[in-house]
């Protein structure tokens, strides 16, 4: 069965580009678009499409002020040339955020997201090109999941390690991390570890038992033990 799908976007133009990325995807139908938020609300109401791609920007309104006077709630994926909105979207829960250009292995990633949610099987592994929420205690930022080099379990909360950025002590534990990352690239080296491999600029042996990681982008090394030693030996040619 097809997922019924629809547009929403006050440009023209890009509506014709999602019309053209849609018809290339057997698993999506598409049963409307919308031009204003007005038209949206009245349209998701009658169609009750299963999914909406939805700008951020749509006139003088934008797509959270349609969400919150919405009486059915399709699935959600937001499309915007702005990735500074990203944190507002993953706060309403949308499926994905697709930032405009949209490439067509960009949608595929997405489309089969959706297939899977509606399998009931859950989003599925983040791609290493997908945006990711870290949530702190203090403040939430959105990275490329493949901007993250290392995360490290820290109790009830994992330390994320980003290219160029500071570190974020993200309120998630380890292995939720592992449910959602593509592994690979990414892999687990411990209890405590894990490591977007492709990233390893060089391991520098301290003794039997331990060493040192160092990792592109990041200006600190990483202490690991043996485990951790033993199975990036496995991981790397």
């Amino acid at each position: 069965m097809s997922i019924r799908v629809m547009v929403i976007d006050d440009v023209e133009v890009e509506r014709r580009l999602l019309r053209g990325w849609i018809g290339a995807h057997r698993d999506l139908e598409l049963v409307g678009e919308a031009s204003s938020v007005d038209m949206a609300r009245e349209e998701i109401g009658r169609l009750r499409p299963d999914v909406i791609f939805l700008d951020v920007q749509i006139g003088e309104s934008d797509g959270f002020r349609l969400l919150r006077g919405l009486s059915w709630r399709p699935t959600v994926v937001f499309v915007s040339a702005w990735p500074h909105y990203a944190i507002d979207a993953f706060a309403v829960e949308a499926a994905d955020y697709l930032l405009k250009p949209v490439t067509a292995a960009r949608f595929a990633t997405t489309v089969q997201r959706l297939v899977r949610l509606q399998e009931g099987g859950g989003a599925g592994p983040l791609d290493s090109g997908d945006q990711i929420c870290l949530n702190s205690t203090t403040s939430s930022q959105v990275v490329p999941v493949g901007a993250m080099r290392v995360l490290v379990a820290d109790g009830d909360f994992t330390r994320v390690l980003v290219a160029g950025k500071p570190e974020v002590l993200v309120c998630r534990r380890l292995g939720a991390f592992e449910e959602t990352l593509p592994m690979p690239p990414f892999a687990r080296l411990d209890r405590s570890l894990i490591v977007n491999v492709p990233y390893i600029d060089r391991l520098e042996r301290l003794g039997r038992n331990d060493a040192r990681l160092w990792m592109q982008g990041l200006r600190v090394p990483l202490e690991i033990g043996r485990t951790a030693m033993e199975r990036l030996r496995s991981l790397m040619p």
